[in-house]
Order: C-alpha cells, then sequence, then structure tokens
C-alpha cells in the first residue's frame, strides 16, 4: 500500500522535529519535509505535493493556514495540532471535525470521504448507560442504512447528580460523530452532552424522554440553550416514539425543527409508519416505513400478518405493550397520561391510518395523542 506522505508546517522548529520523530517509526507513513510558517512555506508545501499536511496553530490563525494550504493543494488533508488544548482538527476543503491529539496517526492513515459530510452517510454516536439504551443501540446497528456509522459508548452508572468535572467520566478518545444520540437512565448522563459534542465535533443531538426522572425539563431547558449557542441542533422527542423529520411531541406541545442530521435519523427511527396489504379480512403483509428506534414497530409488523382487519389496531396497541415498552408508566405531569400508553396510541394509530377504510366507525382511535384507558 502507498505511505502517506506528510509535510509538517509549525511556527516552532521544535513542533516540527518532535511530530518527525513521533511519526518516523510508523508504517504507511513517510514525512517528506518540514518548515517553520513563513512567507515562503507554501511554496515549499506545493513542491512537495504530499496526501496529508500537519499545521502547528491556534485559533483563527490554525484556520487561516488550513485555508492556504488547501488553496495551493486542492485534494489534501490539512490536520491542525493546538497544543495548548490537545486537540486536532482535521480539515477536509475547509470543512472540520474534532478529535484527540493521541489519534494523530489515525487522523493521517483514514482516507478523505467525500461523502462524509452528507447526512445520508451518517455518523452516529450512541451514549447509553443500561438496557433501556442497549437495545435502541442493537436495533439501530441491526437495521441502519448502510451508509450510515453507528458506534456506541456506555457510560457508568457511577455519575454523581451534579456533575462539576465532565471530562472526568469520559474516554480519552470519542469518535469524529455528525449525531449523538443520548439514551441515559440518570440525569447526569445527560450533563455530560456538551463535552462530548465538544469531543466528537457534533452537529446535533437527539436526547428523548421516555422517563422524565432519565432527562427533566430543567436540564432539557439548559441543554437547548448551550447548545443553540453553539450552532448545534437538538430534539427532545417525548416519548421517543414521536419523532419524525420535521417535528416530535404530541398535541399542543409538539415542536417543528429543521435540521438534515436529526432528520435522516428520523427517516428511519422514530415515529412508527407502516404500508400495510390486506385482503377483505386479514393482513396479509406489513412492511415497516420507519420503525421504533427500539425495534418495537418491526416487532408489531412481524406478528400483525395473519390478523384480522378488524382486531389489527387493538393487537398493534398489545404487541406494542407486550414488546415490553420501556417507556415510563407513571403519569407525565405536562402530558397528564404515562408515556407507555402515548407510545401504544401511536403504535395503533400507525396501523389504523393504512387501513381505517375497512373498519367500522365504531373502530376509530380516539383523538391524536389522547391513550385509550379501557387497556
Amino acid at each position: 500500500m502507498k505511505p502517506q506522505r506528510v509535510f509538517v508546517l509549525a511556527s516552532q522548529s521544535l513542533f516540527a522535529e518532535a511530530v518527525q520523530t513521533l511519526l518516523a517509526e510508523e508504517p504507511g507513513i513517510e514525512v517528506i519535509g518540514a518548515a517553520t510558517v513563513g512567507p515562503e512555506c507554501y511554496a515549499l508545501v506545493e513542491g512537495a505535493r504530499p496526501d496529508v499536511v500537519i499545521v502547528e496553530a491556534t485559533g483563527d490563525e490554525q484556520g487561516r493556514l488550513a485555508a492556504q494550504v488547501l488553496d495551493c493543494i486542492p485534494g489534501a488533508k490539512v490536520i491542525g495540532l493546538t497544543l495548548e488544548d490537545n486537540r486536532i482538527h482535521t480539515y477536509y476543503q475547509q470543512e472540520k471535525q474534532g478529535s484527540r491529539v493521541e489519534d494523530l496517526v489515525e487522523a493521517i492513515r483514514e482516507p478523505i470521504d467525500w461523502i462524509g459530510r452528507s447526512p445520508k452517510a451518517l455518523r452516529l454516536f450512541v451514549v447509553y448507560q443500561g438496557n433501556y439504551g442497549q437495545r435502541i443501540l442493537d436495533n439501530v446497528k441491526a437495521n441502519a442504512p448502510q451508509s450510515w456509522r453507528v458506534e456506541g459508548w456506555r457510560a457508568t452508572s457511577d455519575i454523581p447528580p451534579v456533575v462539576d468535572d465532565p471530562l472526568a467520566f469520559l474516554p480519552m478518545h470519542l469518535p469524529v460523530t455528525d449525531l449523538i444520540l443520548c439514551l441515559g437512565e440518570a440525569s447526569s448522563c445527560g450533563q455530560l452532552v456538551p463535552s462530548i459534542v465538544d469531543r466528537t465535533g457534533a452537529r446535533a443531538v437527539i436526547a428523548p424522554v421516555d422517563n422524565t426522572a432519565w432527562l427533566p425539563d430543567g436540564l432539557i431547558r439548559q441543554l437547548r440553550a448551550e447548545l443553540s449557542d453553539i450552532g448545534v441542533a437538538t430534539a427532545f422527542p417525548k416519548p421517543f416514539c414521536s419523532l419524525t423529520e420535521r417535528s416530535y411531541n404530541l398535541r399542543q406541545h409538539e415542536v417543528a425543527f429543521e435540521d438534515p442530521w436529526i432528520a435522516e435519523f428520523a427517516r428511519h427511527f422514530g415515529r412508527p409508519e407502516f404500508d400495510v396489504v390486506c385482503d377483505d379480512e386479514k393482513i396479509v403483509r406489513v412492511e415497516v416505513l420507519r420503525d421504533s428506534a427500539c425495534g418495537c414497530a418491526r416487532n408489531v409488523a412481524a406478528q400483525l400478518t395473519g390478523v384480522e382487519v378488524r382486531e389489527a389496531v387493538q393487537q398493534a396497541g398489545l404487541l406494542h405493550h407486550h414488546y415490553p415498552c420501556m417507556a415510563t408508566m407513571r403519569v407525565d405531569p405536562t402530558l397528564g397520561e404515562p408515556l407507555i400508553q402515548l407510545g401504544g396510541d401511536l403504535m395503533r394509530r400507525a396501523v389504523e391510518a393504512k387501513i381505517s377504510s375497512r373498519l367500522p366507525r365504531s373502530s376509530y382511535l380516539v383523538p391524536e395523542g389522547h391513550a385509550e384507558t379501557s387497556e
């Protein structure tokens, strides 16, 4: 395999020497030159035609140097090191993503993915703590589009109620990410989100509310404000299965949004949506157009085939509960109903929407967002 040819551009000669020493024994990497920042440095870089240029600078200066290098060599990868906070930035045609300096070698070797900035090639990072999050991670990994990259990290359950130093609870390495899915089972986990965003370079966050004890309203307001200030989109669907490409939540609490990263996730996982084929009396086939993140919709679809049409809506609700749904059974103080009931209502409605013309009028559900009480 052809080695990655690296040029080091630094404000200090000692830095350039240190990087050359670091990379000297690394297979597949060849340092072909080094220069200190100055008027002549760009001609040296252009003449060397490296695959990768490592730039040592801080703040706006780093971005300026990276832009000038990319003007000289448009196809190169530029890795900007910031020694003050032990971080690196990788620039693809002046687009940057965050990583850790410990992964310098990995960053050099990784080929440029020119579609990596497209939501269709979503890089999803799932943060979870227990069975609730594990089930969602497993389902998303199993059924996500092949173009996605899905990774997960299990946070400890020993995070204190008030987190003074979030970095103390995070691993040294976190992957470059487009979208974070936070599935904590304690409010303390949500307090880690801004630091995870900072370390991964994430552009958006989904933090579902299937239990208000895990993500209280006050923490939601704090996260929304803090992340909005740095240009990171957020969605806090209550329940998770209320999420669509354009909105989340129910009734008067519905929130509209526009974000391509969240929308890409919600195109495949969120509010259940089916295509149902039936004959005069029975369900013949059910195709899942959008699965619940936990996999419940896929499970319901598999068991509805052969069910009588007049019983399908009620059966969908029962199958939802028996999956089982892991949303809380406690009455939500804002919605006045248990989130598990609202999730069941969404599942029933997804089925009813496709077979309503074949149902007697008396079989129709109660108004949207109000769960049936007969179950």
